[in-house]
């Protein structure tokens, strides 16, 4: 009996000796970045959604998710003017100063409508047909690339898409997206070369590269910010809720 004991014991000491030390994979977090709240507007839009600069970088645009209005704004919120097109489910607008035009992203249908800066008259729309979701799902945030001529849209969730987009071609390309639980605002910086991204629900914003690789991050206040421009180091978002045009200052 003891020496099948003896040998029992000597195989489990010879298999723990030759098991695998297992190593915990490591926890890689996005580096994370400071903001300084330095201007805070309460603006006269209910809902705003969706922020891009107009004419210059001297104003702001925006759209009402509740009107479905479109508005422009001086750099401390205050209404300069309100277009005369209403639209259905607005979330996202940009300025294509290569023709002069505001775009606007049409959530639930899917659509990017043109309209004239100046006059503020329809253009026309264009349908983008990606996969579908629910319709509070759809598209959430539209920016302008000056240099490459493109259209970058934000599908919100469902799926999660960055979409390049033009006139002329249509969908250049899809990406799936996996830094945040949903997308909510969108800026490109164009001279820079760096996609803006703010979550509603992950209460972050995102500074990427153009291959949607976060280089830093940044965690905000509250939830439903949803539109972001950049300035240098400065940084301009529109929260949804409170209706308010929050300014902060890029510390790290």
């Amino acid at each position: 009996y003891m020496q099948k004991f003896s040998i029992i014991v000597i195989l489990v000491l010879i298999t723990i000796s030759c098991k695998k030390t297992e190593t915990p994979i490591p926890v890689i977090e996005n580096p994370l970045g400071t903001l300084e709240l330095i201007e805070s507007f309460k603006l006269n839009v209910t809902e705003p959604s969706g922020l891009s600069f107009g004419q210059g970088n001297n104003t702001l645009l925006t759209v009402s998710d509740n009107t479905n209005t479109v508005f422009e704004l001086d750099l401390q919120g205050k209404i300069l003017r309100e277009l005369d097109y209403t639209g259905k489910d607005l979330e996202g607008v940009t300025y294509n100063p290569d023709e002069n035009q505001i775009v606007i992203a049409e959530e639930a249908d899917r659509e990017l409508t043109f309209l004239d800066y100046t006059s503020g008259q329809f253009i026309s729309t264009y349908k983008i047909n990606i996969a579908v979701g629910s319709e509070n799902s759809g598209l959430e945030g539209v920016s302008y690339n000056q240099n490459n001529k493109l259209y970058y849209v934000l599908n919100e969730t469902n799926p999660d898409l960055m979409i390049l987009w033009n006139p002329t071609s249509g969908i250049i390309s899809e990406e799936k997206l996996d830094v945040a639980a949903d997308y909510s605002g969108i800026f490109v910086d164009v001279n820079n070369s760096h996609i803006w991204i703010v979550s509603d629900q992950s209460e972050r914003l995102f500074k990427c590269d153009y291959s949607m690789k976060v280089i830093k991050e940044f965690k905000l206040d509250e939830r439903k910010f949803e539109g972001v421009v950049i300035d240098n180091n400065l940084v301009y978002l529109v929260n949804d809720a409170t209706a308010q045009l929050e300014i902060y200052k890029i510390i790290d």
